[in-house]
């Protein structure tokens, strides 16, 4: 199955290579630079300094994460609480109207 373009698409990547080759010819030099920013930014963002990186940050130990849980944790046995069901599952009497 071939894949095409629609051609609202096409139109726009012919007008944006015109206004691109228009540009080049009369001022090289605030492409060059719009070419140095967005590189810059992708290479930020593609490889992060090393101080930015999530993997140095430090991660607790798994034994020390579980003594932790351990002395949280409370032994209490589980309680039945008793609800106020009615005999007949059937729906409300009167319905909820919310304003």
């Amino acid at each position: 199955m071939k894949r095409r373009f629609h051609p609202f698409f096409i139109v726009i990547l012919v007008l944006m290579a015109i206004g691109i080759m228009t540009n080049m010819m009369t001022r090289p030099f605030e492409l060059i630079v719009a070419i140095v920013i967005f590189g810059g930014v992708f290479l930020l963002w593609k490889y992060p300094p090393a101080r930015w990186s999530k993997s140095n940050r430090r991660k607790p130990t798994p034994s020390s994460s579980a003594k932790r849980s351990k002395e949280r944790r409370k032994d209490v046995p589980f309680r039945v609480i008793q609800g106020n069901k009615r005999d007949d599952d059937g729906p409300p009497e009167k319905p909820h109207t919310y304003h």
